[in-house]
């Protein structure tokens, strides 16, 4: 629910601002203001940027020397920040095509605001719709919080509310989780340790999720947990073409700009009652949890479609998937010789010999014994349909098991 750049053009102290570049960026979200004045180095005032903040310049110390404003604009781009305003009068007197070009090149929208325009009604007027917002967004926050995690029945119209703070949930709806892949190893990967850095890519993975549904035109409402955001979606036909592109993107842009970082998706079933949406978030968990089982990062998995993990993952006593392991697949699990990867791949592969002995740089013959050998060590016959079910749920149940 933050102020985007192009909301500014709501505000009265900003009714003669004029936006000159940089328009593909307006979706932006601000964070803050941010004036940008140094005498000696105009370059040293970007240098404390943190992201989404719009910076106001007058120019004093940058005057006609077009190479460090287009510096200026390179630096801001790079710290992310949400847009520059500068402040036509006696230091800069116009915007050159040169400047115009490289702001449109990287969607940094670029301002123009006249010289009697006063900057300190500029700076209270956006800074008190900033923090207005803030405070929309955490009832927002604390509201759907109540939805998915709350214990309460929901109280009212939730439906209603939803559209209070500008939502449209009517008609089925679900929930979507978009969780960044194995988050702790990449934290150790890059030898982060301290809570400063780790707020920061949690932020920025956020901003980044944002900024890509609103360019996608998807106004929904989003909530945080851990190291995942978790979507509001409505499952109208329309609603989710769009976010499957936009979730396609934010695969996309996240590897270029956080350094590799994947993440996958779950997506549970739609409901008309929001107060199933907690329902819905579960399902969204379980269906990245069953990539996660089958050794999968930077995937989209909707719930639908993940079979017979769906039944298994219900079963809360872990016990009885270990027992059920062990009376199925005990006798080869401990062995050296591989045997339930030969097992696994020669039922993947439909108890094809010769496709089956490809894959695992066998000989037929080789592997026709392996296969004799495990039928006799597990008393069973693999050419029997139920025999190959009851082995293929163990299976599945030792992929549960290790993750």
């Amino acid at each position: 629910m933050s102020i985007s750049v192009r909301d500014i053009f709501k505000l009265d102290s900003l009714k003669k601002i004029n936006l000159v570049a940089g328009e593909a960026g307006l979706e932006k979200s601000i964070e803050w203001i941010y004036v940008a004045e140094c005498f000696e180095n105009p370059l040293d005032g970007i240098k404390w940027l943190q992201g989404g903040e719009i910076i106001i310049i007058t120019g004093v110390g940058i005057k006609d020397n077009v190479e460090i404003l287009l510096n200026l604009i390179k630096g801001i781009s790079e710290k992310n920040g949400a847009g520059l305003i500068i402040n036509i009068g006696p230091y800069i007197k116009n915007v050159s095509e040169e400047v115009i070009k490289l702001a449109d090149s990287l969607e940094l929208p670029l301002f123009t605001l006249p010289w009697e325009v006063k900057l300190v009604e500029v700076s209270r007027e956006l800074s008190n719709a900033i923090v207005l917002s803030r405070i929309e967004e955490n009832s927002l926050t604390h509201f759907l919080s109540n939805i998915l995690f709350g214990d309460r029945e929901l109280e009212g119209n939730a439906i209603e509310k939803a559209a209070y703070f500008g939502y449209n949930l009517s008609g089925e709806c679900f929930i979507c989780v978009i969780d960044i892949d194995g988050f702790e190893r990449f934290l150790k990967l890059k030898n982060l340790d301290d809570e400063v850095s780790i707020s920061k890519i949690k932020i920025t993975f956020r901003k980044i999720v944002q900024d890509i549904l609103e360019k996608h035109a998807l106004k929904v409402p989003i909530i945080d947990k851990d190291d995942s955001v978790i979507i509001f979606n409505r499952a109208e036909k329309n609603c989710m073409s769009r976010l499957l592109k936009s979730i396609n993107e934010i695969q996309d842009v996240l590897k270029k700009r956080m350094d590799g970082l994947s993440v996958s998706v779950g997506i549970g079933n739609s409901y008309k009652d929001l107060k199933m949406m907690k329902q819905s978030l579960s399902e969204a968990e379980l269906a990245i949890n069953c990539a996660k089982c089958k050794g999968l990062d930077g995937t989209i998995t909707e719930y639908k479609d993940i079979g017979i993990y769906g039944l298994l993952f219900s079963i809360k006593n872990i016990s009885i998937l270990e027992n059920y392991f062990i009376n199925t697949l005990g006798p080869i699990s401990n062995g050296d010789d591989n045997l339930l990867q030969i097992l696994e791949t020669y039922l993947n592969e439909n108890c094809n010999i010769t496709i089956t002995a490809e894959k695992l740089f066998l000989h037929r013959n080789t592997l026709k014994y392996k296969i004799k050998k495990i039928e006799e060590l597990l008393n069973c016959d693999l050419h029997n349909f139920d025999d190959c079910m009851k082995v293929k749920i163990a299976l599945y149940i030792n992929k549960i098991l290790k993750k």
